[in-house]
């Protein structure tokens, strides 16, 4: 395990597919959408082959042309079935423990997001942990686009110190807005990329979050 080289005094965490396992409802989600266009269904591995940021860019690896509707129109039309479903998602294993572990260090904890602010908080306070964390940013739409703006604006605001942060998160654009930032970062492989697509980016990986601690300093 490569160990992360650096005193960690706050952690910055993503929130679908790392705090919240939602990999499986995006893809009952998607696919509906995928039928009407004629587009080959998704499987939970595929999803992990092909999922990023932004999402526009991930809906044109699926085959959507956008030659006669926005990407307003298909985040509408996703987030109606994907919203209910959403609701019945739970907390990846390990997550309470390591919120516990961070808060025993006295971390300071954040949640950083993609998804739209008002159904960020809504799901944290569903799943019981909104509490937990100091403050959660998500951003001001559904169109799933770069978190770096907000990144930089949660740091602004909060006055953190990059060089002490930790993001964890799931895909190669967490570890992009880390390394932005200059922030250490740990991607876990238990979301909406694979372990092999985590590990092409040069940033440590782990299996699950049972590992992270095995990471830090």
């Amino acid at each position: 395990m490569l160990k992360l080289q650096r005193e960690i005094e706050t952690v910055i965490w993503d929130f679908n597919g790392t705090l919240v396992d939602d990999v499986d409802v995006i893809v009952q989600s998607v696919n509906p959408q995928l039928e009407k266009r004629g587009i080959a269904p998704l499987t939970t591995e595929s999803l992990r082959e092909i999922f990023g940021f932004p999402i526009e860019e991930y809906y044109r690896r699926l085959g959507v042309t956008f030659e006669e509707e926005s990407m307003e129109d298909l985040a509408t039309d996703f987030f109606a079935e994907y919203a209910p479903r959403l609701r019945e998602c739970r907390l990846h294993s390990g997550v309470i423990e390591t919120l516990d572990a961070f808060a025993a260090r006295s971390a300071r904890q954040f949640v950083l997001s993609a998804m739209e602010e008002g159904m960020l908080h809504e799901m944290l306070r569903s799943l019981g942990i909104f509490d937990r964390f100091e403050a959660a940013y998500g951003l001001e739409h559904q169109k799933g686009d770069s978190k770096v703006a907000r990144a930089r604006r949660l740091v602004n605001d909060f006055r953190l110190e990059p060089e002490k942060t930790l993001l964890i998160g799931d895909t190669d654009h967490d570890g992009d807005v880390a390394s932005g930032l200059g922030m250490a970062t740990v991607l876990v492989a238990t979301g909406h990329q694979s372990a092999t697509r985590l590990r092409a980016t040069g940033h440590t990986v782990i299996d699950s979050l049972s590992q992270l601690f095995d990471a830090l300093p």
